[in-house]
């Protein structure tokens, strides 16, 4: 007996100094390398770099097991929560779910926002993967049409069709210049999708809800809104398409004539209105009759607002 609990204390000591020299407990690495255990499970292991050069595998989720903590972030990329896969399943098992989330109709504006080997496995079984397929990632196309088993055909501009799994595109959002658009009119919902996209400040809460014209879109897909006499930036996600006939009520600003006229009338309201003389909205007042001392009083006096 006294035997085998030495013998097991030694093994025990040995993986221990093993442990301590690839890193150890406590020890702090960096993560080269994400990726599955064999097929048994998808991106469920990692591989860390330690300090003194050598290089191992800890498991992150497969068979439900997790050796690693993290001690600081690193820099990442824009990533769709409901597209990545549970951490020790492959993501076969969860494609029927992140299909029945996706409803596409043909001339839709789809982009895929996949990382490459996502969705190489999201493929198998749903049109197959062709390395090439890598160049279209983060590339808008076109639904050309639906399968009989529900996967995407997307057409590009270059006329080269891939087909997709539903659950790896996401709906693109695509407006002109001069289109009317509406904000959806849920708060949080504009907030959050506003990140990155413009952002967000409460003075922008009296056009949720409102219809617009578009003036520039961006580059990156963002669109200048223009609201009366104000414009503001938009996440396309944000918006919704209108009728034209909309704009018979629209009051839009659409050349520097018709957006200075649309300024004096507000100036002219403001005027007119009967402002306490030390409140801090009398700015706005006294800023338009060129009242500097007074403009500056107000700011010292209201430094907070």
């Amino acid at each position: 007996m006294q035997r085998c609990f030495l013998h097991i204390f030694f093994v025990c000591l040995f993986f221990f100094c093993v442990l301590v020299y690839l890193g150890g407990e406590g020890k702090v690495g960096k993560v080269v390398d994400i990726r599955g255990w064999d097929t048994e499970s998808g991106r469920s292991v990692a591989s860390v770099t330690w300090s003194n050069g050598t290089t191992n595998v800890y498991r992150m989720g497969h068979k439900g097991k997790v050796d690693l903590k993290y001690v600081s972030d690193g820099q990442g990329g824009f990533y769709y929560k409901d597209h990545l896969p549970k951490l020790g399943e492959h993501a076969e098992l969860q494609r029927q779910e992140s299909a029945d989330g996706h409803s596409f109709q043909q001339g839709d504006k789809v982009k895929c926002l996949l990382e490459v080997d996502i969705l190489r496995q999201m493929q198998e079984g749903h049109g197959g993967w062709n390395p090439k397929m890598a160049e279209y990632i983060c590339r808008i196309g076109t639904v050309h049409r639906i399968t009989d088993r529900g996967d995407v055909r997307v057409q590009y501009s270059n006329n080269i069709r891939w087909t997709f799994h539903p659950g790896a595109l996401t709906k693109v959002n695509t407006f002109g210049v001069g289109e009317l658009v509406r904000v959806l009119d849920e708060l949080e919902t504009v907030k959050r999708l506003q990140a990155g996209h413009g952002e967000w400040t409460d003075s922008m809460s009296p056009v949720l809800g409102q219809v617009g014209k578009v003036l520039k879109v961006y580059a990156d897909g963002d669109l200048r809104v223009a609201f009366g006499g104000q414009t503001w930036t938009f996440n396309p996600a944000c918006l919704s398409a209108q009728p034209a006939e909309v704009d018979a009520n629209l009051m839009t600003a659409e050349n520097p004539n018709e957006s200075g006229s649309t300024v004096i009338s507000v100036l002219e309201k403001l005027l007119s209105q009967s402002t306490e003389q030390d409140n801090p909205s009398r700015l706005v007042i006294e800023a338009a009759h060129g009242s500097a001392n007074k403009v500056r009083e107000l700011v010292q006096k209201y430094p907070d607002k």
